[in-house]
Formats: C-alpha cells, structure tokens, sequence
C-alpha cells in the first residue's frame, strides 16, 4: 500500500494520499473538533496537537499545533493503515459551515502552490454560492493571476465542493 506524504510544516499541515478514494470527489468532510464516538477520522482527531482534519477524495489533511509533526504523522499513518486493512465501510459527515469547507481546501491545496511563488489568498466572504477572494503577496497583480485563477483554485474548489458556482477575485 502506497501513501504519498506531502508535508507543508511552515502550515502545520500534513497531506496523506491514500490509494483510494475514501469520499467521493465532489464531497468533503471538514472536522474541527472531536466528536463523540469512534472512527477512523474520530481516532485522528483524538491524537494530540491535531486541531483539523480534511478529507477530500482520497486525500486526508491534517493539521496540527505545535512542532510535533514526526508524532502526528506516525500515529495517522497507523490509522490509517488500520482503516485500510480492515477495510470497514465509513459514513463521513461534516461538522463545519461551507467557509471554514473553503477555508480548509485553500490551506491544504491551494495556498501551498501559491506559497511556492510567495504569493497567497484571502478569502473574503462566502455568499450564496459566490465565493470572494483576492490576491496577496506576489500573486497580487501577477500577470498570471487569472491563470491560477481559473486553473488551480476554481478547478479545486469546484471539485470538492460543486455547490459554490462562481468564484470572484476582487482586484
């Protein structure tokens, strides 16, 4: 079994990619909290210093506090791998608004490719389906903007979360 690990540390966020799709693509599950009960999801969240968990497809993000990052990674992959071994059928249900949805896809798919160019966004309100944002940093009147845009965080955002239909960039 293969997990690539892609770890953004200045983030605190560890990407894990399984070799499956665990939710489907149009579907995310964001949890901020733990919640009662048990679960492969409810387990990763009860390790210490985890403050948020993002599944999306078959990609698992995680982000934590501190600078325990060799801890948060082992205890995952083990559940993770416990998950995949017995393979168990899991209902995943959000518990966050559509925002804090956004907010955790940004962090862990499309501000680390912004950040590379040191470059970022802002998400500035999530109405009616219309996402707003601008760009900061090197990204900020970039002659390429409107390619990221439409390229990276519009097909990003309209895989996971096909309910948010126009995304703006305030210039």
């Amino acid at each position: 079994m293969h997990i690539k690990i892609e770890d953004l540390t200045p983030k605190k966020i560890i990407n894990f990619y399984l070799p499956n799709a665990v939710i489907a693509d149009n579907e995310t599950a964001v949890l901020c909290s733990p919640a009662n009960g048990d679960g492969f999801l409810q387990n990763i969240l009860h390790i210490d210093g985890v403050t948020r968990l993002l599944l999306a497809g078959n990609m698992l993000s995680v982000q934590y506090e501190s600078d325990i990052s060799d801890d948060v990674r082992a205890l995952t992959l083990a559940e993770i791998d416990d998950y995949l071994t017995q393979g168990a059928e899991e209902k995943f249900v959000s518990n966050v608004t559509d925002s804090e949805k956004v907010e955790a896809l940004a962090d862990a798919l499309i501000r680390p490719t912004l950040n590379r160019d040191k470059g970022d966004i802002n998400i500035l309100s999530l109405q009616n389906g219309i996402l707003t944002l601008e760009f900061s940093g090197h990204c900020a009147g970039c002659p390429y903007a409107q390619n990221t845009l439409q390229n990276v965080i519009v097909k990003t955002i309209r895989r996971y979360m096909p309910q948010i239909t126009e995304v703006i960039l305030k210039e």
